[in-house]
């Protein structure tokens, strides 16, 4: 694969390659999806959005948290969405499992839907993060929380994806974004991964996490 073509599909994975380019992204995006979701604090009942789930691979360790969790992905690929129910089938009879296309700047959820919200590596596409910021924070519970993952740019660090329509995110330029949203962030935090393959070259990367609440007192996420 070239590592043009393998680029633009990572935003909207399609046809045969684009499955293909999804099963190694989910090698690439374990340690951070794991991460995440052990982040997240996940409790008994919760209801828990993943917001760009790609084929679906970790649903289960988010199901796994806890007791009667009930879990809700979308993605703007439908390919991706199809290949999410295949790879989910059993658990979708036995779980309250919800995946559908969707856009984050436009969810089809009421407010104060959910108490966890996570996206993995999507704020790199996002056409108007300011937008999609207030409508995670709509959707997202009183008291709930909200983890953005990525990859931060660190010259010479990067995977160089840039000129491929991604925007790579600063810590400080990320940061910023935040502030200017209702979000209240109460930790931040970042980890080296294990060592990754990709396009011919072994990548040591940072990943970090932002762990936003929809609430003013830093306290309640303790």
């Amino acid at each position: 694969m070239k590592f043009e073509e393998i680029a633009k599909q990572l935003a909207n994975p399609s046809g045969k390659f684009g499955i293909d380019v999804a099963l190694g992204m989910n090698t690439m995006n374990e340690f951070i999806s794991k991460t995440t979701y052990e982040l997240l604090k996940i409790r008994d009942t919760e209801s828990v959005l993943e917001i760009g789930l790609g084929n679906g691979k970790f649903i289960k360790d988010i199901l796994n948290s806890g007791n009667k969790i009930s879990y809700t992905g979308i993605d703007l690929s439908r390919t991706m969405i199809i290949e999410a129910k295949k790879n989910n089938s059993e658990i979708i009879k036995s779980s309250f499992l919800d995946l559908i296309v969707a856009d984050i700047e436009q969810m089809p959820f009421w407010e104060d839907t959910f108490n966890k919200i996570c996206t993995i590596n999507t704020i790199y596409f996002w056409k108007n993060p300011a937008l999609a910021l207030k409508e995670v924070y709509r959707v997202l519970a009183n008291n709930g929380v909200f983890i953005i993952a990525y990859r931060p740019y660190i010259e010479g660090q990067t995977l160089n994806f840039t000129e491929y329509g991604f925007k790579e995110y600063k810590t400080k330029d990320l940061e910023s974004l935040i502030m200017h949203s209702n979000f209240k962030i109460i930790k931040k935090t970042e980890q080296i991964e294990p060592p990754i393959k990709f396009n011919g070259k072994t990548h040591n990367l940072l990943s970090q996490y932002f762990i936003l609440q929809k609430k003013t007192n830093p306290y309640d996420y303790m």
